[in-house]
């Protein structure tokens, strides 16, 4: 039923003209952040064929860049950066795209879950989205003891499969890809100690340029959750960026620690992801999810930004 009312809103969505009008209106001169997880690579094809019709796929450097100097006459008007995060071993199927339409997407990973046989905690077994939401929050001590006693789960387990890239396929994919830090492990960083929170986001960094010898410059807030403290945090460990889930388009005001995105639903059909590039059913979503936890969201203003 939840999908059926999504697709239907999409359709209207499509049919109002929507994604025409925010394209040639709000996004000429202000650039998208899209947000993806783990896509199939024949549904990453179709967006991506769609893109580079309509759109100017540029980096997250490109971005970043005209952001610091204030001057976007560089950028071309109707721009999209595409981000991945996690590190899903799916991912590497998605290679040959990038090299198809000359993308060079910027892929935010789990330092201490790449290239080994540890998994996600989100990606146990059993759990609900429901109790994923409940555990996102709890303090981080009390979601690794929940998770320890439900299910048995602990960050360093070794499992007989893999979730994550290794290090063979992310050196295959470096030419194409922007590889950055996403934290160790993906905790909520809000929930985490002082302690804990500089550890993951200060040590994913050096993980990462040790793995593949690279110089690491942008981070990617687990959740998008963050607060002040992270964002200093992230200020004091050399990075140049973070980028939220919080939803919008960056424009030259943007602050380069609050980069605001646009999530992708992974495996959206065209209908779909034409009308999640207007933000509206995100905004939606949220806006639902809102009401039913009784408190208002960070992310996702009702204004389009």
């Amino acid at each position: 039923m939840r999908s059926f009312f999504k697709n239907l809103m999409a359709i209207l969505v499509c049919l109002s003209g929507m994604p025409f009008l925010i394209r040639e209106w709000i996004c000429r001169h202000r650039v998208a952040i899209l947000l993806y997880h783990d896509p199939k690579a024949a549904v990453f094809a179709k967006h991506t064929a769609y893109l580079s019709h309509h759109y100017t796929i540029i980096s997250l450097d490109a971005l970043i860049a005209a952001i610091h100097r204030k001057d976007f006459s560089q950028i071309p008007s109707k721009s999209v950066v595409i981000t991945i995060d996690d590190g899903h071993v799916g991912n590497i199927a998605l290679l040959p795209i990038f090299k198809q339409y000359h993308v060079h997407p910027t892929l935010y990973v789990c330092t201490q879950i790449i290239d080994t046989n540890r998994h996600f905690w989100f990606k146990i077994a059993g759990q609900s989205k429901a109790e994923k939401e409940r555990l996102k929050r709890l303090q981080n001590i009390e979601r690794l003891a929940c998770l320890k006693r439900t299910v048995n789960f602990e960050p360093k387990r070794v499992y007989p499969d893999r979730q994550a890239l290794n290090i063979s396929e992310m050196r295959e994919m470096a030419e194409s890809v922007d590889f950055q830090p996403h934290t160790q492990s993906h905790p909520i960083l809000p929930r985490c100690t002082d302690t804990e929170c500089k550890k993951e986001v200060l040590e994913s960094k050096r993980d990462l340029e040790t793995l593949l010898g690279i110089k690491c410059s942008h981070f990617s807030y687990p959740n998008g959750d963050y607060t002040e403290r992270e964002i200093q945090i992230v200020k004091s460990g050399g990075f140049h960026s973070a980028r939220t889930t919080d939803i919008g388009w960056n424009t030259l005001d943007t602050p380069l620690y609050r980069l605001k995105a646009i999530p992708i639903t992974d495996d959206s059909g065209m209908i779909l992801f034409r009308s999640e590039l207007t933000t509206i059913p995100q905004r939606l979503r949220r806006w639902v999810n809102s009401l039913r936890s009784g408190i208002g969201s960070q992310s996702g203003s009702s204004q389009f930004s």
